[in-house]
């Protein structure tokens, strides 16, 4: 995907929430703006279907620590990660998420974070419809700091401080000069760059520099960026793609359901016993291979079941018109064997599918029109390519 939609969440669902879509090609902002709370998340459901979505974290909810260790970094060491910070925080560390961001040679850098707060944002993004690759603490989203001169941006309230590499934290507006009298005690004529107005009887040598868009000074520090908290047990499933499990259900039972109408066919035009034997098996495994978890069924029950199904999702509203179209197209996507969908969304108003999709060459993409059927049009997207695969977006609609 050449485009990134980057969403900073909140702290608390009732705060707003900035977004900002990233083109990769054009090094350019396609668009922004913020939402009121969480459950207007929903507004950017669209906007992330065709794009990799990043999410940055509220510093205020993520602590930076750096762990001395002796020797290598082992797996036993990384499980001992939060016995070895215990007596620097203040919650109970069976509570808390560990990731680690970055390994020196003496040095392990870990980003922490309450699991509940973790699971809170993750809620939030499922009830939208949003999958996320990505949970970057929004300090190291920052600029790295350049001769140690710290880095500091102010967003709804609250100021982010980058002090070095792997190091960052944020506060509330009112809390920055307590804050900064006691990190600065050590150095206090530390340099600090600001991207945001200073504030008043600022503590500190502060230098001002060239203002730019909050979020686009975030986003264009996630590019590259490596570090993700969504790790261990938040570690996103590479199947856990929202819109294709969405539909994979009644694509099954249409390929199901169109094997039934042949078999029946064939009985009609072979009345041959045994070899109407041989291909009713054939259902029963097909069967039993789409729902692995249910009990084996015969022939006759499989057709009931199916039946039942297919009168269940036509109750049920747009469906229908997504599976006639899905009929029409079997054939077409299986003339491309290459081709591997990764996302699927239907728009019963529009009458028309949208498609994330990847094949082993641009040929194809020539190939998948000129197979397409004529009472459809084809609509295709820029194409990229990327580890020897072509990946671009399609919409196919009634004319």
């Amino acid at each position: 995907m050449s485009e990134q939609l980057v969403i900073r969440l909140a702290s608390e669902a009732r705060q707003t929430i900035h977004w900002l879509i990233w083109s990769d090609s054009e090094k350019e902002i396609i668009g922004s703006g913020d939402i009121e709370n969480a459950q207007a998340l929903q507004e950017l459901t669209e906007k992330a279907q065709s794009r990799k979505v990043i999410c940055l974290l509220p510093s205020v909810d993520v602590t930076l620590k750096s762990v001395q260790i002796n020797g290598s970094f082992t797996r036993q060491m990384q499980q001992a990660l939060p016995y070895m910070l215990e007596d620097d925080l203040a919650g109970d560390v069976d509570k808390l998420h560990f990731s680690v961001v970055a390994k020196e040679t003496d040095l392990v850098h870990v980003a922490i974070c309450a699991k509940n707060k973790l699971q809170t944002w993750l809620d939030w993004l499922k009830e939208a419809d949003i999958v996320c690759v990505k949970f970057i603490p929004e300090a190291l989203a920052l600029p790295s700091p350049e001769d140690e001169k710290w880095q500091v941006l102010q967003l709804d309230g609250q100021w982010i401080v980058r002090e070095n590499l792997y190091a960052g934290w944020g506060c509330e507006s009112e809390m920055l000069n307590s804050v900064l009298q006691l990190r600065l005690m050590e150095n206090p004529a530390q340099i600090i760059e600001s991207y945001s107005p200073m504030p008043e009887k600022a503590i500190g040598q502060w230098q001002l520099l060239d203002p730019i868009l909050p979020m686009q000074l975030l986003t264009e520090g996630c590019i590259g960026n490596n570090t993700n908290l969504l790790s261990g047990e938040f570690k996103v499933k590479k199947e856990n793609n929202l819109q294709l499990a969405k539909w994979k259900y009644p694509a099954i039972m249409m390929l199901l359901l169109f094997v039934i109408v042949l078999v029946n066919l064939f009985i009609q035009g072979q009345k041959a016993e045994e070899q109407t034997l041989i291909v009713r098996k054939q259902v029963e495994a097909v069967y039993k291979k789409a729902f692995p978890n249910e009990s084996a069924l015969r022939y006759n029950r499989i057709k009931r079941k199916l039946k039942g199904l297919s009168e269940d999702l036509s109750h049920s509203g747009g469906d229908t018109g997504f599976l006639a179209m899905l009929n029409d197209l079997i054939p077409v996507f299986k003339a491309v064997p290459s081709l591997q969908i990764n996302t699927l969304k239907f728009n019963n108003d529009k009458r028309e599918i949208s498609l994330m999709v990847s094949a082993e060459s641009f040929q194809s993409f020539e190939q998948l029109a000129k197979s397409m059927p004529e009472q459809y049009e084809l609509e295709q997207g820029a194409l990229s390519n990327s580890r020897s695969r072509v990946s671009g977006a399609l919409t196919v609609r009634m004319k």
